[in-house]
């Protein structure tokens, strides 16, 4: 099967909460397995940026589905591209949180990106989670 990873920012709704947060990546884990999706959500208590792993039409259906989730705004693709394999096969939705440059999160998913991004999609992460606003 033909897999595609989608790359997206989104800005957080003012005043999102971690227990906005953890609804998000329940349903998440709940319902990409279902999909057969997989990828990882980043955090900056701002912004997301989240990769997204499946077949093109289950990439295509989510990215409909939260153009229209109220927790975020201004959903904007920053990469699309097929690939041969996952990065984030085993995680149904992986969480790291960006603080103070630095990501918080598991070791395995933090290797998994490292490993497994190209560089222009590294690059975007990085760039993106430091510029886009922090709330405090």
């Amino acid at each position: 099967m033909e897999l595609k990873s989608l790359t997206y920012t989104s800005w957080a709704r003012p005043g999102i909460s971690d227990a906005d947060i953890e609804a998000i990546l329940r349903s998440a884990r709940t319902n990409n397995p279902l999909d057969g999706l997989t990828g990882v959500l980043i955090f900056n208590g701002g912004a997301f940026v989240q990769i997204l792993e499946g077949s093109e039409q289950a990439v295509n259906e989510i990215v409909g589905r939260l153009c229209t989730d109220k927790r975020h705004s201004n959903l904007f693709i920053r990469e699309e591209r097929l690939i041969e394999e996952r990065a984030f096969p085993d995680w149904s939705m992986a969480y790291l949180r960006l603080e103070d440059d630095e990501f918080l999160g598991e070791d395995k998913v933090q290797r998994a990106l490292a490993r497994s991004m190209p560089e222009s999609t590294r690059n975007i992460i990085k760039a993106l989670t430091q510029s886009m606003p922090v709330a405090r």
